[in-house]
């Protein structure tokens, strides 16, 4: 076994991350407020208009807007004062031409702001699809010639916003912030460290086994490995130890093949090669192939007996010998004499 490394830690990005969403969370905030004043201008109808129109004692009255090229237009007042009926009108020279505009909400939604806590309340809104030049006409009641109302441009106040440079930056820095901020969450939690263990072990394949319950019922220390599965890759032949590895009941045992004639010895190949049949047949009869006699089972058993009486102390008689008698052919003596050197290569050739 081997001790093993420190587990991983968290990763440092998550708080590099953290810590920059805070920086631009703050600074941020700081530019925003900074620009406070700003914001407050823009956002409120009676700082940021197109234009201020009033009521008259009775009857209508009638404002000329000037040219209008931008699409959303609304007109507000100060919650609770005189109610206005407004009407916008296409202008063509200086008559009023066709019928009232029809009131129609436009897509932008700003809602207005004050810095003194003003409530505005919308009275119309128009969506307009051409540049041309209008005129309010603006009818009350009673008397609202000290009442004021404000049309407004929707669409010039994001324009007026983007047109500060420090609450750009706030603003960008503020939404950076936010988008971080979850990020370095994220990364926090997927860094977590497992609770990996300290003792590792060394495998069979030389792998490192982490060890979490150390003792004899764990089974990857003390379950031998299964022995019908090899532990070493198998090798090809010329270079497979197959002598090892070679199970006991593939063995084939041909001696009675090769006393019944019908297996021949490398000996007898080799006898038949150089055309010696004599020779062959009399491999086939030799003691090398032939089951052991009678006499020599009888030595052999004796000799074990004396060397057991050796091993436990017992003398013991020494076994007589047992004369042992030889199944091969006697050879024959060989009583002529030797042809001459020049005889043997004929006699070799001729064969």
């Amino acid at each position: 076994m081997m001790q093993a490394p420190e587990p991983a830690k968290r990763s440092p990005w998550a708080l590099r991350l953290a810590i920059a969403g805070g920086v631009m969370l703050l600074l941020g905030g700081i530019l925003m407020q900074s620009q406070a004043s700003t914001i407050g201008t823009v956002m409120d109808p009676r700082e940021q208009h197109h234009g201020a129109y009033t009521g008259a004692v009775a009857g209508e009255a009638t404002h000329r807007t000037g040219v209008l090229s931008d699409t959303c237009y609304r007109l507000y007042q100060e919650e609770g004062a005189i109610p206005m009926s407004v009407q916008l009108y296409r202008v063509e020279g200086d008559t009023m031409v066709g019928e009232a505009l029809e009131e129609k909400s436009c897509m932008l939604d700003w809602q207005p702001m004050t810095a003194d806590g003003k409530t505005m309340v919308e009275r119309a809104v128009w969506t307009l699809n051409e540049t041309g030049d209008f005129a309010v006409v603006i009818s009350c009641e009673e008397d609202c010639t000290e009442t004021t109302g404000w049309f407004v441009s929707v669409d010039a106040i994001p324009e007026a916003l983007m047109a500060s440079s420090s609450l750009l930056i706030g603003g960008a820095m503020c939404c950076l912030g936010v988008l971080i901020t979850p990020i370095a969450l994220i990364i926090y939690f997927a860094s977590k460290p497992s609770r990996s263990p300290r003792v590792m072990m060394v495998g069979s394949d030389g792998q490192l086994i982490p060890i979490t319950d150390v003792h004899p019922d764990h089974p990857t220390m003390f379950t031998q490995p299964d022995p019908a599965i090899p532990s070493q890759p198998a090798v090809a032949p010329p270079f497979a130890d197959t002598a090892e590895h070679q199970a006991s009941d593939e063995f084939v045992d041909g001696l009675n093949d090769v006393a019944a004639g019908s297996l021949l010895t490398t000996e007898q190949v080799y006898a038949l090669i150089r055309g010696d049949v004599e020779g062959a047949q009399e491999h086939a009869k030799t003691g090398r192939y032939q089951t052991t006699s009678a006499e020599e089972t009888i030595q052999d058993a004796a000799n074990a007996a004396a060397i057991a009486s050796w091993d436990e102390g017992v003398p013991l008689a020494e076994p007589s010998p047992v004369e042992r008698k030889s199944t091969s052919p006697a050879k024959k003596t060989n009583t002529t004499t030797p042809a001459s050197s020049n005889d043997a290569w004929k006699d070799w050739d001729e064969q």
